[in-house]
């Protein structure tokens, strides 16, 4: 009785001990050790989600029910009554993760299990205001006034030529949606930030801008859930080297398998986008702000006395018309009219009729061409000889009832890599992570008959893994899912569409100056990923009769989170899109993936210091000379002279936006620590031979309090043998 209370307070240690590593304590930084002193990261941070990677644990690894039910207890039992000097087994096992929502949502941002993309709630962001407000209630000519509305828009100069106006306040708004499930699907390309639209517009009276902008027309729900499964073969050889039970081992492991993971939007689209086609939006001559067939008079104005919008793309002519192509209607950024079709849609992807085709819902969008990494949607697969493990140990024997044994070992890595492409990707192994290892076992006779006897046993291992480099999405701190956004990619980009713009625009100009990249093509580099410490506790009672034979037992597993840092420093100098579509020039650093805009209303000069949106460059949006001048005057074009001054400045005012390291959000890229629980049974069947073959079946339940880890069920069946 002494004896199974001291294994039992041993078992109790061990488990608490090992339930500490998922405190707050992990060894790394992270955002749960903040005000966590008496609760532990589990309770702090439970659901995840919003995380770029998560570590699987691997199979067939030592201590883990399906590696060493009726096998560890076996080959001691046959060293010590049949002199044998070792054993193997062969084990066939297969499992599928379950809590599939759950396990999706790890990767969702905001702790939803399910998002809606919706066009409709997109509202007016400052660069959009400045670029879109350009109804003028007046025909008063005038050159480079400034714009200073109710907005409080301060210092922005339009250059239209033409005085400030009063917008209408049901029109332009900020956006205040505060629903972090609700995604902007035109940060995915499936339709455009918001649209210019003269045919919903006042011409006159006042309600003049009135309807401008319509909301894009698409709406859909996801529902994402996670499959994954796993199976494999596994072997493991042990050989004593002594004629005695007592005496040192050495031991030999590895599992060829098979990981399937897969993640199922299960999109259902409530509202189709509206198609950008010369069909839904017809041509000039229905534009209401210029004349009847679509041409622009030098003096800017219809007959009603209302400035065309400055959305109008237009090249000077000889005689001084600027024609008004259908662009005028809907920006080249969107439709890049081209003067026979519409090829564009505003997202940063050519247009070659074949393979880039904008998406049409949220399917589409996550597999798109476009992205380099951070797609879903396609099945993971992979076949790969898991990590070889390989021990030397030494065995004690106590009689005829107890024994234990101590071991040192490498884990060498022969999994594959994971990589960044796909979100949830099949990993075989631990990642290509090397490392080292300790374990033991402990096995006491509980009761023994003439038939049969019944034992105690503890499996323990712990392994640290060692670092090595892999690539990986992240977020910014504060802004999950910011890695789906729109950025210029670099400062030499945003100033070569601010130089574009303030050269003499050309019939289709505007597909130039919107040189945006997809976040995730900049949000994603090497990092170096060390997983630390992980460790297993199994305990379990084993029947051994004549023949039949039954394990019952319960497994611990425990993992530190990981530790990343930068590969190779951080020295892009991105720098988020604002999401007015006028010239594509603006930048906006306080969008989030479900707002886009600050609510805040802050003046230009503030806007810089502050981080909020600015359209840049000041004076390069559609200078326009005095109503009468020569023909080039009549072009909407920056004069050579103040291109030099628009582009330092530009230049200069892009530091403020540009992102750099210390946003870098180092836990939406690190596995969280975690702790999993799994039961599990076992039944065999010992043949009276020499060599004791033995077949067995089992099958476990792994399962989790959180989302840190997969719950998943496995089955196994294997054969062993003495010899």
């Amino acid at each position: 009785m002494k004896k199974q209370f001291f294994l039992l307070s041993l078992l109790f240690t061990s488990v608490n001990g090992l339930i500490q590593t998922d405190s707050c304590n992990t060894g790394c930084n992270t955002s749960c050790n903040t005000g966590c002193s008496a609760n532990n990261c589990s309770t702090n941070c439970v659901p995840e989600h919003g995380h770029t990677f998560r570590a699987d644990r691997a199979a067939f690894v030592d201590a883990s029910p399906e590696r060493v039910s009726l096998f560890n207890s076996d080959v001691v039992n046959n060293l010590m009554k049949k002199d044998k000097h070792g054993e193997f087994q062969v084990v066939v096992f297969g499992g599928k993760a379950t809590k599939a929502s759950s396990a999706a949502a790890y990767y969702l941002p905001y702790g939803h299990s399910a998002l809606t993309f919706d066009g409709s709630v997109k509202a007016q962001t400052f660069a959009s205001v400045v670029a879109e407000s350009v109804v003028s209630s007046t025909a008063t000519a005038t050159s480079g006034v400034s714009l200073q509305d109710e907005l409080g828009l301060q210092g922005m100069q339009l250059g239209v030529g033409y005085k400030a106006f009063a917008t209408d306040p049901a029109t332009y708004k900020f956006d205040s949606n505060t629903d972090t499930s609700k995604i902007l699907p035109w940060n995915f390309g499936i339709t455009y930030a918001a649209l210019f639209d003269p045919r919903g517009a006042a011409a006159n009276g006042s309600n003049v801008g009135t309807g401008l902008i319509s909301a894009p027309a698409f709406k859909s729900t996801i529902n994402p859930c996670l499959n994954r499964w796993n199976v494999g073969a596994g072997l493991e050889l042990r050989y004593q080297f002594s004629d005695e039970a007592d005496g040192w081992y050495g031991k030999i492991s590895t599992a060829v398998q098979t990981v399937r993971s897969k993640i199922n939007l299960n999109e259902n689209v409530e509202t189709e986008k509206v198609a950008l086609t010369q069909a839904n939006f017809p041509g000039a001559s229905q534009n209401p702000f210029g004349s009847a067939n679509g041409s622009i008079s030098p003096t800017l104005a219809n007959a009603n006395g209302n400035a065309f919008p400055i959305g109008v793309t237009a090249a000077p002519l000889a005689t001084g018309i600027a024609t008004a192509a259908p662009v005028g209607q809907i920006s080249t950024a969107y439709l890049g009219y081209n003067g026979t079709t519409y090829v564009a849609t505003g997202f940063p992807i050519d247009q070659d009729g074949a393979d880039n085709i904008a998406p049409a819902n949220v399917t589409e969008a996550f597999a798109q061409p476009a992205w380099n990494y951070g797609k879903i949607g396609c099945v993971n697969k992979i076949t790969r000889l898991s990590d070889i493990e390989l021990s030397i140990g030494r065995l004690w024997t106590c009689g005829d009832c107890a024994w234990s044994s101590w071991e040192l070992g490498l884990v060498i890595p022969t999994g594959n890599k994971p990589t960044a492409e796909w979100v949830a990707p099949a990993v075989v192994g631990n990642g290509q992570h090397a490392g080292i290892r300790i374990g033991s076992i402990t096995s006491l006779m509980l009761t023994e008959s003439d038939e049969s006897s019944t034992w105690y046993r503890l499996d323990m291992d712990a392994r640290y893994l060692f670092r090595n480099t892999q690539k990986r999405s992240f977020d910014l701190l504060g802004n999950e899912w910011s890695r789906y956004m729109m950025v210029w990619d670099s400062a030499d980009t945003y100033t070569a569409a601010v130089s574009a713009l303030v050269a003499p625009l050309t019939a289709n100009p505007m597909n130039s100056q919107r040189g945006y990249t997809p976040g995730i093509n900049v949000f994603t580099t090497d990092f170096y990923i060390k997983p630390q410490f992980q460790g297993r506790l199994n305990s379990a009672v084993m029947y051994a009769g004549e023949h039949f034979q039954a394990e019952i037992g319960w497994n611990t597993f425990v993992r530190q989170k990981e530790c990343v840092e930068l590969a190779c420093g951080w020295d892009s100098a991105p720098a988020f899109a604002d999401s007015s579509y006028l010239g594509g020039i603006g930048l906006n650093n306080n969008r989030t993936i479900y707002n886009d805009s600050q609510t805040t209303v802050a003046n230009a000069v503030d806007s810089a210091a502050r981080g909020w949106t600015l359209a840049l460059p000041l004076e390069a949006v559609a200078a326009q000379g005095t109503a009468g001048n020569s023909a080039a005057s009549q072009g909407l074009y920056i004069p050579a002279s103040t291109a030099a001054n628009n582009l330092a400045t530009a230049s200069a005012l892009y530091e403020n936006f540009a992102i750099g390291e210390e946003l870098i959000n180092l836990d939406s890229v690190s596995t969280p620590a975690a702790i999993t629980q799994t039961p599990y049974l076992t039944l065999g069947y010992a043949f009276d031979y020499e060599c004791v073959p033995t077949v067995a079946v089992g099958a476990s339940y792994e399962f989790t309090s959180s989302n840190r880890a997969l719950s998943q069920w496995m089955v196994w069946g294997k054969f062993e043998c003495a010899f």
